[in-house]
């Protein structure tokens, strides 16, 4: 099962990252505050659900901020 979640991490970090210019670090950082997390997991690293969920749910809502207008994109931002 964590071999299922550790690349279902990484595939949505990677698509995440090539959709909005952006490093795994900078995923990390912005999302869990850990901008070497993706490293440690490809290196064999484990990590909790909570981590997991966390990431998973401000990866998704990045890529859905993809596709809003500017405008929408920045009133999102200020209301989280």
């Amino acid at each position: 099962m964590e071999h299922e979640l550790r690349n279902n991490l990484i595939s949505t970090a990677a698509m995440l990252a090539a959709q909005k210019d952006m490093t795994e670090e900078t995923i990390g950082l912005r999302a869990i505050k850990d901008n070497t997390f993706f490293k440690r997991v490809r290196g064999g690293a484990g990590f909790t659900i909570k981590t997991y969920d966390k990431l998973m749910a401000w990866m998704k809502d990045e890529l859905a901020r993809r596709d809003m207008p500017k405008a929408e994109a920045r009133r999102s931002e200020h209301a989280a």
